[in-house]
């Protein structure tokens, strides 16, 4: 910032009894630059919440459970993503033929579709 300052001395030839100050100098530079590029920001204080991912939001909307089927008629298995995935039970495999029509994923119908529907974290 010094030698932005002394260059727009030179610059502008101004009378050396009538200079700014450097710190009125950086004052108006930060000004200028917050004029020009800066955004407003609210003065929201802790964590900002992290938005819902698009399964939760329209869960019940366009998500419904579907059998999975092959070419040939038979259903093809699938490992359980919430099985397979939970934090908050003990992780197993398990195979289903269900999957959910908008996600593409395996799901057990009973517990698991829910909670990948409506937990952030299951």
């Amino acid at each position: 910032m010094l030698n932005a300052y002394n260059l727009w001395l030179v610059k502008k030839n101004i009378d050396p009894s009538k200079k700014p100050k450097l710190r009125e100098f950086v004052y108006n530079v930060a000004y200028q630059l917050l004029e020009d590029f800066g955004e407003p920001t609210t003065n929201i204080k802790g964590r900002r919440p992290n938005p819902m991912p698009d399964r939760i939001i329209d869960a019940y909307s366009r998500h419904y459970p579907v059998h999975t089927e092959m070419a040939n008629g038979k259903k093809k298995p699938r490992d359980c993503y919430v099985c397979k995935h939970t934090t908050r039970r003990q992780k197993k495999r398990t195979r289903v033929v269900i999957i959910c029509n908008e996600c593409n994923i395996g799901l057990c119908i009973v517990g698991c579709f829910r909670d990948y529907h409506t937990l952030k974290n299951f």
